[in-house]
Parts: C-alpha cells; sequence; structure tokens
C-alpha cells in the first residue's frame, strides 16, 4: 500500500507545495492506515507529520472512545496531535442543515483552521467509486462523475489509488489497530446503501472495479478541465454591456457552462442546477424569458442574454442604522455577558488596513469570520445565514483597504477581531427597522 501511496503522491503532485503534512485522523481503519504509511514514508518524502481529531459528539461514549484511542496512538508514534469536540446536532439545528452537511461543514472549517501546510484525508478508491456512483444517481452532470479529486487547495488524498481491501490487509500485515465506527455499519445512509449493496455486484463483474473508476474519473476529470477553459475563454469575449452575447453560440456543452458562470457573475447568490441551465439555453438565440430562483429570469435582448431580479417590494420598506465608537478595550473586564454581546460587533483599530469605508456588498466580496477556520464568499454566508434575499443588497458591510471586515447580523474577519490584547477598539452599533408606508 505504501508504494501505491508515494505513487499517488508522485501523479498528482500532492507535496508539491509544502512539506508540512496533517492527518485529518478519525481512528477508523482508512485514516489510521494513512496516519501510518506516511510515518513509516516520512523520511522518504521529507515531511513533517500532524494529526487532527474532531469529536462531533453525536455518538456519546462512542466518540470519547475515538478521541482517547487517537490520542493513545498519536502519543505513541509522537506525532502532534490537535484535537477539539464540537457540537455538530446544536450547529446543524442554528443553520438549519442536514447532519450530514453540517458534520462535513464543521470538520473541513476544523481542519482547514488547525492545519499545517496539507491536510491528508484517507478518501480511498473505494470511496471515489461510491462518490461517483452517488452523483450518477442524481443525475450529476460531468463534473460530478469526476469522482473526489487527488488534490483541492489545501486537501490531499494519498490512499485515492488503494482500495479498501488495500486498507485490511495494510492494517492486518503491519498490526495496526483501529476503532470501529457503528453508524459505518447501517444502511440508514443513502452511502452506506452504495457501499453494502450495490458496490458488491459490481465487484462481481469487475473484482476492479474501484481502481476502473478512478482511472476513469481521472480522464473524466481532463475533459471537464478543457471544457472550463473553453467556457471561460467564450465569456471573457463575448461579454458586454452588462449581457452576454449568444448570437452565435459555441457548441452546448461550453455553452451550457459559459451561460452557469454568467448566471452566478451576474447574481452572486444565484445557484442554478442542470434543468435551469438548459432551459436559459433553450432560448437563447431567440426572443424570450425564463424564470429562475430566488425571483430571478434569465431574457434574450436582440441576440444578448440577461440575468434580472425582479423588483422587489419588500426592500424599501426596511432600513439600516449603523453607528460606531472609539473607545480604549475593557469588554474583558466588563463580564462575559457584555463580552457575548459586543466581540461580534467589535474590531481592533490598530488591525484595520487602510480607511475602513460603510457599504454594501460587491461581487467577489468575502470574509474569514472569527473562529470559522476558512474564508467564505458573502454569498455563501448570506445562504448559510438565510438573509432574506431582498435585503442582501442593501445589509451593511463594513470593509478596510483588503476587503470585508464586518457583516450586519454576521460578525466580524478574524483578522480583525478584539482579543485580550487589543488596546484601542471600534464598537458598532447597528440596528434595522421596518418603515411605516
Amino acid at each position: 500500500m505504501e508504494k501505491s501511496v508515494l505513487t499517488a503522491i508522485e501523479r498528482f503532485s500532492l507535496l508539491q507545495d509544502t512539506k508540512e503534512v496533517t492527518v485529518a485522523l478519525s481512528g477508523g481503519a482508512d485514516s489510521m492506515s494513512l496516519l501510518y504509511a506516511l510515518f513509516n514514508l516520512r523520511e522518504k518524502l521529507g515531511i513533517n507529520l500532524f494529526a487532527a481529531h474532531l469529536n462531533h459528539m453525536i455518538r456519546g461514549d462512542e466518540a470519547l472512545r475515538d478521541e482517547e484511542f487517537v490520542k493513545k496512538q498519536c502519543e505513541k508514534l509522537g506525532v502532534p496531535l490537535s484535537c477539539e469536540r464540537i457540537d455538530v446536532l446544536s450547529f446543524a439545528r442554528e443553520r438549519k442543515l442536514s447532519t450530514e452537511l453540517a458534520a462535513r461543514e464543521v470538520r473541513y472549517d476544523f481542519l482547514s483552521r488547525v492545519s499545517k501546510g496539507a491536510v491528508a484525508t484517507a478518501h480511498t478508491a473505494s470511496d471515489n467509486l461510491e462518490t461517483l456512483l452517488f452523483n450518477l444517481t442524481r443525475g450529476s452532470a460531468l463534473k460530478g462523475l469526476c469522482g473526489i479529486p487527488p488534490k483541492r487547495g489545501i486537501f490531499i488524498r494519498p490512499l485515492i489509488l488503494c482500495t479498501r481491501e488495500d486498507v485490511e490487509t495494510y492494517c492486518k500485515n503491519n498490526n495496526i489497530r483501529y476503532v470501529t465506527d457503528s453508524t459505518n455499519l447501517s444502511d440508514d445512509y443513502t452511502r452506506n446503501k452504495i457501499r453494502h449493496r450495490v458496490i458488491p455486484v459490481l465487484k462481481e463483474i469487475n473484482p476492479s472495479a474501484e481502481r476502473a473508476a478512478v482511472r476513469a474519473a481521472s480522464e473524466l476529470s481532463e475533459d471537464s478541465l478543457f471544457l472550463e477553459e473553453c467556457a471561460d475563454r467564450y465569456l471573457y469575449e463575448n461579454l458586454s454591456g452588462g449581457g452576454l452575447d449568444v448570437s452565435s453560440l459555441p457548441k452546448a456543452p461550453i455553452a451550457k457552462r459559459a451561460i452557469k458562470k454568467f448566471a452566478e457573475i451576474s447574481a452572486d447568490e444565484l445557484s442554478l442546477d442542470n434543468l435551469h441551465i438548459s432551459e436559459i439555453y433553450r432560448i437563447c438565440g431567440a426572443r424570450g424569458r425564463t424564470g429562475l430562483p430566488l425571483g430571478f429570469y434569465a431574457e434574450i435582448k436582440d441576440g444578448r442574454l440577461f440575468i434580472t431580479k425582479q423588483k422587489e417590494k419588500n426592500a424599501k420598506n426596511f432600513e439600516f442604522k449603523v453607528k460606531t465608537e472609539r473607545r480604549i478595550n475593557d469588554l474583558f473586564t466588563n463580564g462575559e455577558k457584555i463580552n457575548n454581546l459586543l466581540l461580534n460587533n467589535s474590531l481592533d483599530c490598530d488591525k484595520i488596513i487602510g480607511k475602513s469605508v460603510l457599504r454594501t456588498r460587491q461581487a467577489g466580496d468575502s470574509i474569514r469570520l472569527v473562529g470559522r477556520g476558512c474564508t467564505k464568499s458573502l454569498k455563501k454566508l448570506m445562504n448559510e445565514y438565510r438573509v432574506p434575499t431582498e435585503l442582501r443588497d442593501t445589509l451593511p458591510v463594513l470593509a478596510d483597504d483588503s476587503g470585508v471586515i464586518w457583516i450586519f447580523g454576521i460578525g466580524v474577519a478574524q483578522r480583525c477581531a478584539v482579543t485580550k490584547n487589543s488596546r484601542d477598539i471600534m464598537i458598532i452599533n447597528a440596528s434595522q427597522s421596518k418603515i411605516n408606508d
């Protein structure tokens, strides 16, 4: 298995940008085999190895067992471990997300925050096949059929060429202990149904089904990248006057990708599925319009495509008032209750870059919120916090010369957050009120 890990690292340039690797360690067979493989290869690869474990606080005593297990294993190997507990169920309720989606978001935020260089996750060729099949059953387009990418940002998958059988054999031959998540034994989740019922049938047809899926996903990824580049070029060459010239469209695979990109540029909160894209493509080359989510519609005028929003009636019925005051930091001496109320609306003046300006959101705005461990676009944050569509273009935003540092009702940027060491601070007093007609 270690040979397959080395092959994946070389083939996909997984360690091209760093020699610091943090293993996402659950304690299961996959992640334990990954930890030991990288530990054994650390000198050959010239890497510094770390580990990170998140207790989702969902499985009670079983989760505590896993936490203690990984602590002992990392101590045994001398691998530094970052370990945290986060109440995923409470997070899911607050954000109105499914448990699986909330767990994924919390986990990746945690890993981004504690990582040193690259984060190695234990996704295998078997996981890749399950993902491909899962996306296929949902009618996914080419991008979804590309499976799990070997590398995405700081996240790398050194086990992507190894099957689950390879992992189990490696653990057995090297006397590697691991724990079993009881939820993996259940068919309650869609992915588990694919794993326990579908994959065995496919392996009867082709015992190397997982490795075949890796090859197919790699080929499809190359095709997808080429089409994305063609769509970007077409978009760049045909944008004018706020519209997209569709009088002479390229082939459908390129045109549909360009349409999707244009729609998202025109309305950053808009995310279109394949049915919407196909409907827009249908009306191109003629006059007409078609409705889209969130009150938007696509319209063809004089051979150009425009994405427009129906006029909102509610936005004008609200107004925001924002006042700021500057004072010496006393938030950590006035009591915990006051801290909780004010810290989310307080900035360290010494950390503000250049001049600060109060405005509304702009295209490309993003922020790294306190405690979140990752940078997100304002579009995604407003979706997450369920900001009403009609208020998104009027919501107050404070920015300095380097970007957004505060958003009404959401919070402040990590880089400008107030700490016990802050001296001069800015307190933001903001309110929203309804205007009587």
